[in-house]
């Protein structure tokens, strides 16, 4: 247990060295703390990506990647890029940990399963950069982790089995083998408003996106959108799913920012959203790099489809999505799988 708790801390140590080097001279000030909660047990099944779970911690808006203390020696290099070091972009860092977990659909056999989905567990954590204005957004996200017995996803299960009265899975000792992760994730985003002028009251906006994936985790290419209706629609680019691997960005603030009446601090959207992934590598499914284990035949394109609801008010806000995910390997059962995804967002 304890040779596993290694990797939490170092894991956090990576991530954070840099970051309390700059924060000697200048406190934590500001941002926005996001927690994303997913889980099939919204669908009434237990199976294939069964959990994740993420926090994530965006910067209010700077100038420069300098102008932030927690910039690491590196983040500053950015500003001298001309595609990010444009005047009329806000930037912002974002600090992300998460864990998932994917178990097969036959949970009580303690063999292992040809043609059902490898036991595997994830735990990473994440640095990205986020340059944007009032109408598009590019996040570029650096993701480290480790897969396998080490990302602790066994006793995250049985725990919340035990809490739950649940039966504990018995085929964990079949799971993907320890392997470090590394992945660099890259999306941008386009805000299509209805009413750009004035955001307050009835509006409507599209969120067309695309991005990319590459690592020993995955290697893929995505693009879609996403279209939100509703009363006081946020000045975000939208709250995706934890697959996405983008954070949720602070709302564009200053001369950007679209002035609201106090009156307004309560608002609500309904939304839908369309995503599509071809995916050339997938070590959930594909199995370890190195070495033997578990696979099933992936398939190559997959499609999330979710649906949901938000509430703002003031600096919060709550969203949930129900998600269907088309089939992403051969032999899968049920046509798919269907999770939801919470999202809570608290900006200070």
């Amino acid at each position: 247990m304890m040779r596993r708790l290694r990797w939490v801390f170092l894991l956090a140590a990576s991530l954070s060295a840099p970051l309390a080097l700059q924060a000697q001279t200048a406190p934590l000030k500001g941002g926005t703390l996001s927690i994303y909660f997913e889980n099939d047990l919204f669908a009434g099944t237990d199976r294939y990506y069964t959990n994740g779970t993420k926090i994530s911690w965006t910067s209010t808006d700077l100038n420069t990647f300098a102008d932030t203390p927690y910039a690491s020696p590196l983040l500053p290099l950015l500003d001298r890029l001309p595609f990010i070091n444009n005047p009329a972009f806000q930037k912002n860092l974002a600090i992300s940990i998460g864990q998932n977990i994917y178990t097969p659909d036959d949970t009580e056999t303690a063999a292992p399963i040809p043609n059902d989905r490898p036991y595997a567990g994830w735990l990473y954590g994440e640095v990205g950069v986020i340059w944007k204005n009032g109408e598009e957004r590019n996040t570029l996200v650096l993701n480290l982790g480790v897969v396998g017995p080490d990302s602790l996803a066994e006793q995250t299960q049985d725990l919340v089995h035990d809490l739950r009265g649940f039966a504990r899975p018995q085929g964990w000792k079949n799971q993907l083998h320890n392997e470090f992760s590394g992945m660099l994730i890259y999306d941008h985003t386009w805000r299509l408003t209805l009413r750009k002028s004035n955001r307050v009251g009835l509006n409507a906006d599209l969120l067309p996106f695309v991005g990319a994936k590459a690592g020993n985790v995955k290697v893929e290419a995505n693009a879609g959108a996403e279209l939100r209706v509703g009363l006081n629609l946020p000045d975000d680019f939208g709250t995706g799913t934890i697959a996405s691997g983008t954070p949720t960005s602070t709302p564009v603030e200053g001369d950007l920012a679209v002035r609201r009446a106090k009156a307004f601090d309560f608002g609500f959207y309904f939304f839908g959203r369309a995503e599509g992934h071809l995916v050339a590598h997938d070590i959930f499914l594909d199995g370890n790099t190195f070495g033997n284990s578990i696979s099933v035949h992936r398939n190559v394109a997959v499609a999330d489809l979710s649906i949901g609801a938000a509430v703002t008010w003031k600096n919060t806000s709550l969203t949930y999505a129900l998600v269907h995910r088309t089939q992403e390997f051969a032999s899968e059962h049920g046509g798919g799988q269907n999770f939801g995804s919470v999202t809570l967002s608290v900006a200070f």
